[in-house]
C-alpha cells in the first residue's frame, strides 16, 4: 500500500537551488524542458526531490543518534557514509553473490530510520520505502499539472519568471590581517538567480509499504522539518526558508520515540554490526 501527501510550500525568503551547467561566478536555477500543451517546450526551474530527500534524511540520522546517544563525528567515515548518504556498493572475493538475508532483517525491523530511507552495505542494496517529489513552482505552466486544490491559486495566472529573480552575496576580506599596510582589500560578489518570497511550489511525498513504525519516523521527519524548514542552497546567509502544509494527516513521532529510548542496546548491537561489514 502507498499513502501519499499532496501539499505546498511557500517561500519566506528568496530560494536558490543550482543548475549542473556552470556559469563562472553567477549560478543560475535547475531548470528542466517540460511540454506544455498551447505554449509547447518550457524552461521550468525547480527544486529537485533528491535535494530535499538529502536534507531530510540528514537531520533524521543526526537526531537518531543524538537519541541513541552517540556522537556521530566518532563514527567511521564509512559507516557514517550509510547512515548520512546511503552508502555505496562494494564487492570483494568474500561477499560478491553472497546477501546476508540475517542482517537485512535486523535493519528492517530494528533500525526503521535505515529501512524508510535505505541504504548500500557491502554489496547489498537495501531499498528505501520513501519517495520524494520535485517541487514544482505553481504557475501558468505548470498549471495542468497541478492538483485541484492548487488551480484556483492566483499564480496560476502568471508565468514562472514572475517568480524567479537575481539575488547577491560577498564575500569578506578574510585575508585583512595579512595585506600589507597599502594593499587594497580583495572582495568579490556573487550574484545568483533565485526564487523569490512569495513562490508557492507543489510538493508531495509518498511511503509504501510501511508498517506503523516506519510511518511514525516518517510523522517525526516531518516534525523535525518543520524545526529547519529550509530547502535549497546557501541557507547559511538567509536563503531557503519555507512554510508548508500537507493536506493527509500527518502519522505522530511517538511509537518511533519510544522504540528509540526502549531499544537501545538492540539498536547499537545492529549499529555495531553493520560496522563490521562496510
Amino acid at each position: 500500500m502507498i499513502e501519499k501527501y499532496e501539499g505546498w510550500m511557500l517561500a519566506k525568503s528568496t530560494i536558490h537551488h543550482g543548475g549542473n551547467e556552470k556559469t563562472g561566478s553567477s549560478p543560475i536555477l535547475r531548470t528542466i524542458y517540460m511540454y506544455v500543451d498551447g505554449i509547447g517546450e518550457v524552461q521550468m526551474p525547480y527544486v529537485n526531490g533528491n535535494a530535499i530527500r538529502g536534507k531530510l534524511r540528514r537531520i533524521v540520522m543526526k537526531d537518531f543518534f543524538d537519541v541513541l546517544g552517540i556522537n556521530c563525528e566518532e563514527l567511521s567515515p564509512k559507516l557514517y557514509h550509510v547512515f548520512f548518504s546511503g552508502g555505496a556498493l562494494e564487492s570483494n572475493e568474500g561477499t560478491t553473490g553472497i546477501i546476508n538475508l540475517e542482517l537485512r532483517r535486523k535493519i528492517r525491523n530494528l533500525v526503521p530510520v535505515l529501512s524508510l530511507f535505505g541504504c548500500a552495505i557491502g554489496n547489498q542494496m537495501i531499498q528505501g520505502k520513501l519517495k520524494v517529489g520535485h517541487a514544482f513552482p505553481v504557475c501558468k505552466e505548470y498549471k495542468d499539472f497541478l492538483p485541484d486544490f492548487l488551480k484556483d491559486d492566483p499564480r496560476c495566472l502568471k508565468s514562472v519568471r514572475s517568480f524567479c529573480d537575481e539575488s547577491f552575496q560577498t564575500r569578506r576580506d578574510d585575508l585583512k590581517a595579512d595585506r600589507e599596510e597599502d594593499e587594497q582589500a580583495v572582495q568579490m560578489k556573487v550574484d545568483y538567480e533565485c526564487f523569490i518570497p512569495g513562490t508557492k511550489f507543489y510538493h508531495w511525498f509518498a511511503i509504501e509499504y510501511v508498517n506503523e513504525l516506519e510511518k511514525s519516523v516518517f510523522g517525526h521527519m516531518i516534525d523535525l522539518f518543520k524545526r529547519a524548514p529550509y530547502i535549497g542552497a546557501m541557507a547559511a546567509v538567509g536563503n531557503g526558508e519555507v512554510i508548508f502544509e500537507y493536506r493527509q494527516t500527518i502519522p505522530t513521532s511517538g511509537i518511533y520515540l519510544d522504540y528509540i529510548k526502549q531499544n537501545i542496546n538492540s539498536i547499537t548491537d545492529v549499529i555495531r554490526e553493520i560496522s563490521e561489514v562496510v
